[in-house]
């Protein structure tokens, strides 16, 4: 099958636009996944192999005809398939756990590994946070069970009777309590909540987008006019990303702090949030991975940001067009034109010879995950 070029280079939606996903093999780096309309099978949207203007949309069996791939890879696809994979958080997850295999090295399954443990126990956090917000309607301070140990059999019994007189008030059923709060606390945690010891993933990563767009223009004030550009555009991008994501986690953190109206209400405030965190997963896809490659380049000749800066171009993650601030068709095929003659190929197209050096890059990142 023949790879189907495309040269739009805004989506019109996040659907259109697909999921990254953190391949290994450098051809395939951060290419996203999407589901085709009429099958609904996995394909891939890939910059130009050549490193010209475009994208290629290809299917994995086009994929493995056309490129030498990694094990860690086909193993990585396999699972996406397997768990219906389709939206960023379920492919964060099933990326981790296919790194905690070692598929991708003992450095990348460890952290994977103590990540995946770490979100659970901020899961929990979240459910003792959103608990603790719950007993004010009864009236047991919460520092009573934290003084007594919230484990001792008689915090425990205390807190029950406190829940349950929080049902009563809400007019919930109690076992509908505590499964809404858990249906919550998962919901949330990539986000956090306010007043949480520690910001979630999410939350962490919208902020680092404010220091790599001011590390983007810091570094172009030395470097050619033309690249100076595309680093302009790439800070652009990223600031405009923190604006709305921060309004969106604003949003949820309204909906959070009224805790009971929302657990009263419970389907109509839950879908709301859900629809929000969704917003903020596809937004913010793909950010960590630029955010290590340039975090990478710091220590690096003026040269090499300036490579950095042009291939990392053409993995930006624009947001579809009706998140948009204005970008012209102009100004996208200047800035395309720009980037082409910069970029650099890390695979031949015609050997699909792997770059090991690559590679191991790749994996060396997702033992630096977060």
């Amino acid at each position: 099958m023949i790879p189907q070029k495309m040269t739009g280079r805004v989506a019109n939606n996040w659907i259109e636009r697909g999921i990254a996903v953190f391949f290994t093999t450098p051809a395939l780096t951060q290419a996203r996944m999407r589901r085709d309309d009429a099958s609904k099978r996995c394909e891939f949207v890939l910059p130009s192999l050549s490193g010209g203007k475009g994208y290629y949309v290809m299917p994995w069996k086009s994929i493995m005809a056309s490129i030498t791939t990694t094990l860690h890879d086909r193993v990585l696809f396999e699972q996406i398939q397997k768990n219906d994979v389709d939206d960023p958080i379920k492919m964060r997850h099933v990326t981790l756990e296919v790194a905690a295999k070692g598929l991708a090295g003992p450095r990348a399954a460890r952290k994977a590994q103590e990540i995946l443990d770490s979100e659970k126990h901020y899961q929990l956090l979240t459910t003792f946070l959103l608990v603790l917000q719950l007993l004010k309607l009864a009236d047991l301070p919460p520092n009573e069970l934290i003084a007594q140990g919230i484990a001792t059999a008689n915090a425990q019994k205390r807190l029950k009777a406190a829940l349950k007189d929080v049902a009563v008030r809400l007019n919930v059923p109690q076992d509908d309590l505590y499964v809404r709060i858990e249906a919550l606390s998962l919901l949330i945690a990539p986000i956090g909540l306010p007043h949480a010891p520690e910001p979630g993933r999410l939350r962490l990563l919208s902020d680092d987008l404010l220091q790599f767009s001011g590390n983007v223009r810091g570094w172009t004030h030395r470097m050619p006019e033309e690249i100076a550009h595309l680093g302009e555009f790439e800070a652009g991008i990223a600031d405009l990303t923190n604006r709305i994501t921060t309004k969106t986690m604003q949003k949820v953190f309204q909906q959070t702090e009224a805790l009971a109206a929302m657990l009263n209400a419970w389907e109509k405030h839950f879908n709301l949030i859900r629809h929000e965190v969704r917003q903020l997963a596809w937004m913010l896809d793909g950010w960590d991975y630029l955010i290590s490659v340039f975090q990478d380049a710091a220590g690096k000749t003026e040269r090499e940001r300036e490579a950095v800066i042009a291939d990392n171009f053409s993995l930006l993650p624009i947001p579809p067009k009706d998140q948009l601030e204005i970008i012209s068709d102009q100004q996208m095929s200047t800035l395309s034109v720009v980037q082409k003659r910069w970029v650099r190929a890390n695979e031949d197209w015609r050997s699909g010879l792997l770059d090991y050096e690559q590679v191991q890059r790749n994996e060396g990142r997702k033992a630096e995950m977060r």
